[in-house]
């Protein structure tokens, strides 16, 4: 008897503690702001560890994030595409 009364406090506190942490949350869109606009690119690159580290670096320093990249089934080559916020 004693365990279904320390169950039923528990519950009680969980469904508290569940409705003013709701109220805490932050949204996650801001109402009247406009979304991200971005622009994107791919290229590819060979040996990304010798020569192309230097074009990705390039890449990396004029606002370019890379998104994805993966082999092109040539040897040492890879497909990398990317993204930057539109001004």
């Amino acid at each position: 008897m004693k365990h279904h009364g320390i169950i039923a406090i528990v519950f009680v506190v969980g469904c508290a503690t569940g409705g003013v942490a709701a109220q805490l949350v932050v949204p996650p869109v801001r109402a009247g702001a406009a979304p991200t606009r971005w622009e994107y690119g791919c290229s590819s690159v060979n040996e990304p560890d010798g020569e192309g580290a230097s074009l990705l670096n390039k890449v990396g320093a004029d606002g370019w994030e890379i998104v994805s990249m993966a082999p092109t089934g040539l040897r040492n080559m890879y497909m990398f595409c990317t993204k930057r916020a539109l001004p």
